[in-house]
This record gives structure tokens, sequence and C-alpha cells, in this order.
């Protein structure tokens, strides 16, 4: 962008041969009085100033004294350009505060050469008070997110010592468990700090990468839900959930990190809506090609808003849409940025809308590969379903058109009736039917007296399964039970849900076992534990007393080697933390690796460690380590791995 220069001198000649010289590289402004140029001033802040000393009215060093008495033009440089040659001129001048004092007359090549020199020596002093004020923005910004992630910290530590302590002092057993489930809910909300924390640390060091698996994008909401609903059912929220038809039942991404964004937004949706407010999670597929699908997901809420100033520094490092957020809402302040990042490695993007008081909608798109598993894929396998029929009752024909889908993809004959009317009649014409999906309420006669009419006096009746919206279902498990209802299903549900009723009902009507309780009985399997720590080693022994697996437990690694080393066919898998005293577990596995028996190569070795970034568990599977274990663990996580390595 061009410079502005403003010229003051009362001659006109001087002017025209200032412009000449110029013009060509700068935008001129010419006026012939120091008065005058106050005028222009209320208008134009120009870049630099060339002004005369000797001018009738109001004299350039009288023009110099004012502007450097106005902080609007105090910081413009000015070059004196006269024919007071004399030193003490001279010296008035750059005592007054200009930047330089050119003898008339004057070379073009002088001028042109002093004027850029001064003008870039301005722009360097503006950078680096613009640097200075980002620097002190930024170390004022961490300052107070360091006093935010403090609270945040020792809160959930506040309550967990607090707990343990009311909880050892307890002589009632209901209120030792209060305790612990205190305990257990402040715990998890620590780590959610610390991987918070931990995020933002691999995202500052460019270290932040994502996991792509094929997952059921049904089953990740699901997740989400889970987690949500607690927080949605205390402010006695309304949840809704809107799905594309379109939207695919497999996708090829980062389920944890997707699971870890749609969870923030809808943490902070129901955080900032106040009790029996609404919020919605709006799904949709944007657009498709033959590898990858491009999936819009939005949150609604009609809660606090916020203000457009807000929004411009609510994706910022560190930064809360205003401190009173914190004090008023808690939080770390880090949420929207790591979601941000995460969308952003997804090829993806994140926007908001929203208004004061109005609410707020946060957009946002992810690229996933596209994946050929379909939704029979999730049916189980020991279900004979050559001769099996469904018949669903709901009036609603969204419900029905969602059943239509879900059956049709798994191959499964159904009918649909719209009234009970319609359901006895399609019972007279085909006979029973092997389950049930009734709506709770129905025209005639409502879904738990349908039930009782279609299971009453049959020897073995086909499960029936009630469907609900939030407000309608008062009924106890007992009298579910009673009244022959084998489940209940919420609306609205997922297309998987569907499949996990039929999986459930099912499997139990036929006498098939489905459950995969077998799958963690380990007895007759030996596993060595490396751990140094005793509380460690203590923990995970307690949570796989259930699985009947044979533990040996080594204080380090080289304890480990000498144990593997005399038998090497004893064991059938080992945990081997990371960080250990006198051998790591990185040196011990290389050691057992080359071992000479067969039997060290292609024994389990897996990675317990906190080491939880990309490069540590690259570094653990490089030492010769098979899969990793994060600190803390989690009981689900660890019967995985025993189930791929054991079973």
């Amino acid at each position: 962008m061009q410079k502005t220069i403003f010229v003051v001198d009362d001659s006109i000649t001087n002017l025209s041969v200032a412009e000449q010289t110029l013009e060509n590289y700068y935008n001129v402004i010419t006026m012939t009085s120091a008065i005058r140029m106050f005028v222009f001033l209320e208008k134009i802040i120009p870049d630099l100033i060339l002004m005369d000393v000797a001018m009738p009215e109001m004299s350039g060093f009288d023009a110099m004294i004012k502007l450097k008495s106005n902080t609007l033009f105090s910081d413009i440089p000015v070059i004196f350009l006269t024919a007071l040659a004399d030193s003490y001129n001279e010296a008035y001048g750059i005592e007054l505060g200009a930047v330089d004092f050119i003898m008339k007359p004057f070379s073009e090549a002088v001028l042109l050469h002093r004027i850029r020199h001064h003008l870039s020596i301005d722009d360097l002093i503006k950078e680096r008070t613009v640097k200075l004020e980002e620097a002190i923005s930024a170390s004022s910004a961490k300052s107070d997110y360091l006093s935010n992630m403090s609270h945040e910290m020792r809160t959930p530590l506040n309550a967990i010592i607090g707990m343990t302590t009311v909880g050892k002092n307890a002589n009632d057993i209901n209120e030792k468990n209060r305790a612990l489930g205190v305990i257990g809910n402040a715990s998890t909300h620590l780590l959610g700090v610390i991987n918070n924390v931990l995020d933002m640390a691999k995202i500052e060091a460019k270290k932040f990468e994502l996991s792509p698996i094929e997952f059921s994008f049904d089953s990740m909401l699901q997740k989400v839900l889970s987690i949500i609903n607690y927080r949605i059912d205390e402010k006695k929220q309304t949840l809704t959930i809107v799905s594309d038809s379109k939207m695919p039942n497999f996708i090829i991404a980062d389920e944890q990190r997707l699971i870890q964004v749609l969870t923030n937004l809808l943490s902070n949706a129901t955080k900032f809506t106040p009790e029996y407010g609404s919020i919605s999670l709006e799904v949709a597929l944007e657009s498709e090609t033959e590898e990858d699908c491009l999936l819009r997901i939005d949150v609604v809420d009609n809660g606090i808003g916020i203000s457009k100033e807000q929004q411009s520094s609510l994706f910022e490092s560190f930064v809360q849409a205003e401190s009173k957020i914190s004090r008023d809402y808690g939080g770390s302040g880090l949420g929207l940025t790591i979601s941000k990042c995460i969308v952003e490695l997804m090829d993806g993007g994140i926007h908001i809308e929203s208004e004061l008081g109005k609410g707020t909608r946060i957009s946002i798109l992810v690229k996933a590969g596209r994946s050929e598993k379909k939704l029979l894929s999730l049916l189980s396998t020991r279900l004979n379903l050559d001769a099996l029929r469904i018949l669903v009752v709901d009036d609603s024909e969204e419900t029905r058109s969602q059943f239509h889908d879900v059956l049709s993809q798994l191959n499964i004959k159904f009918d649909l009736a719209p009234s009970s009317y319609d359901a006895f009649r399609y019972i007279g014409e085909k006979g029973a039917y092997d389950m049930y999906f009734i709506g709770w309420r129905v025209s005639e006669i409502d879904g738990v007296e349908l039930a009782d009419r279609l299971t009453t006096g049959k020897e073995t009746p086909a499960p029936v399964v009630i469907m609900y919206s939030a407000s309608q279902w008062v009924m106890r498990e007992d009298e579910a039970s009673a009244n022959k209802i084998a489940k209940a299903l919420q609306k609205p549900f997922f297309s998987t849900e569907i499949v996990e009723c039929i999986n459930d009902c099912l499997c139990k009507a036929q006498g098939v076992d489905d459950t995969r309780e077998d799958t963690l009985n380990f007895a007759g399997k030996k596993l060595l534990l490396v751990e140094d720590q005793e509380i460690n080693r203590e923990i995970l022994i307690a949570l796989l007393e259930s699985t009947c697996i044979d533990i040996d437990c080594a204080e380090d690694g080289e304890v480990a080697l000498n144990m593997v080393s005399q038998t090497p066919d004893k064991y059938d898998i080992i945990f081997m933390d990371v960080k250990m005293p006198r051998m790591d577990g990185l040196e011990a596995t290389r050691h057992i690796r080359a071992l000479p028996s067969v039997a060290s190569l292609s024994l389990p070795i897996i990675a317990m460690t906190a080491n939880v970034f990309a490069e540590d568990i690259r570094e653990c599977l490089n030492a010769g380590m098979d899969d990793h274990l994060g600190k803390p663990l989690e009981v689900d996580r660890i019967h995985q791995i025993l189930n791929k390595y054991l079973s």
C-alpha cells in the first residue's frame, strides 16, 4: 500500500519541486500553511511530514510543538526541509522531535534516500510495538490460563482428597460408595483436564497426529451421548438428534478424536444453556466421492450466546470468550482450540454463528474415508435369520421409515403397522411374528396393553421392545418384565441400537448365548506383569482378577529378562512398563527379542506407559513391543488387548 506524505511550505515553487520529486513513489498531499495541515490531520494521518520552518501565521517549530502535544499525531515522523541553514535551527528542530533536518536547496536523491530510511525505521518501530503488545497480551492470557488451570486441577483434587477422608471415616456402606462415586467422577474430570493440557503441548510442538480406523458412525455417537447424557439430565435439558438418512453406516477416521470434538461441543452447549433449555445435534452427508465423504455436524443451543467481539478470540489458545465465563461456568478454555486443530487435521473446518441471549450454532465439516462395511456386519452370526419376521407398530411415519431402511439392510423380513388394528390384521393374515417393536402410544390401544395381548397365553412369547420418548417412560424394570416387555428403546434411536435390540432379544429367545464373557476367561493363560510401582501392580492384578488369568510380577526389566530367559515358553503375554530403574521396558524388550528361543520372538509384549504421544508409541513399537496401554489404565482397553492376543 502506497504511503502518504504531507509537504507543508508557503512557497508554491518549493511545493511543486517536492511533489515532482516524490509523486512517483508516494501519495503526496501539499499545503501552504501549518494551520491548513492541522485541518487535513483531522481526516488523514500521514506516514511522514516534510515541513518548512519559516512560514507565516504558524512557523514549522510552533507546528512541531503542537504536533507533539497531541497523542494522535505525536508519533508521525517529521523532517524539516528549510533554507534556515545554521546549526542552532537544526539542533532546535531535532530537540523538538524532528527525525531529520535537510537544507535547501536539496538533492533529490538525498531527499528520497532519507525519506525511505526514516519510513523504514518507523515501520520497524510500529512492528516492534505491535509484537510487544501481542507478547504482553499473550503473557497475560497465559497467566490467566495458568490461574484458571490451577483452579481446574485443584477443584477435582480437593474432591478426591476430601472424599477419600470421608470414605475412610464412614461406617455406612452407602456413604462409602457415595464417596467412591465422587472420587471416580472427580478423577475422570481431572484426567480430562490433563489430557487437554497434553493435547495443547502436542499442538504447540506440531506433533498432534490422527489415528484413523474403520468404525460405526452411529456407535460413535452413542458413545458421545453416554458421556453427555447425565449432564443433560442434570439440567433437565432436551437433546434432539437429527440424522440424515444418507449418512454412511461406517466411516474411516480417528474415532476417539471425533468423540473428543463432539463431546466438547455438546459439553459447552449444555454448560452455557440454562435449565430446561434445548440442544440439538444435526448430522448430514454434505458430499461424497468414491474414496471420501464430507460430513457436516452442527451443535445448536438456545443458551447465553456469544458476542461478535468474543467470537474473534474463541479459538485462540489459552483464551475463553471472557474471564467471567471461567468464573461462572468453569473450564480450561482449551477445548475449542483443540477441537479446531482436530477438525482441520481431518481436512475440515469449524464455524460459529451466535448472538448474545439467543443461543449458538457451531458447525464442523470433517472429511472421512468411505467404508465398504455394512450394517449387516453388526448382526449376530449366531442367529437363525432364514425364517425370521419382525413386526413394527408405531404411528410415527418417521419411525416406520427408519425401521424400513434398517431391516432392509439386514435382509430381515418385516411388516410396518401404523396402528394396533393393522398389527392384528397382519398377525391374522400371516401368523405370529418372532419379534415386535411397539410404540408406547399407538392408536386405539397403548403399547403396553398391545404387548400384553400379543404375549398372554404364549408358552414362549416373542420378545417385545417398547419404543418411547423421554417424557413417556414411567415404568420400572420389574413392571416392564411383568408385562412381558423384553427391552425399552428411547426415541430418537440409532440404527445400531435397533441391531443391538435384535441381537440381545433374539439370541435370548432362540437360546443362543451371544455374550462375550467367555472371551474374558483366560484361565490357563500366564501373564508377566513388569512394573516397578507396587500400587500399580496391585491395581492391575485387581482389575484382571475376574479374567482368571495367572499373573507373575517383576519389579524391573532386568528381573523380567531373567524370568523369560529361564522359562521362555512359560508366558503367553507380557505387560511391560516403559520407565523403570536399572533396565527400562524398551531395553528389556530388545533383549527378550534377541533371545535364541522362538517363543521370545512371538511372545506379545504390551507397553504400559503414561507417555501417550505418537512418537512415544512408535518408540515402543520400534523396540519390538506389539501394542500400547496408556496410563491411567482403562479396564475395557485391557480386555481388548487380552482378547486380541490371547483369544
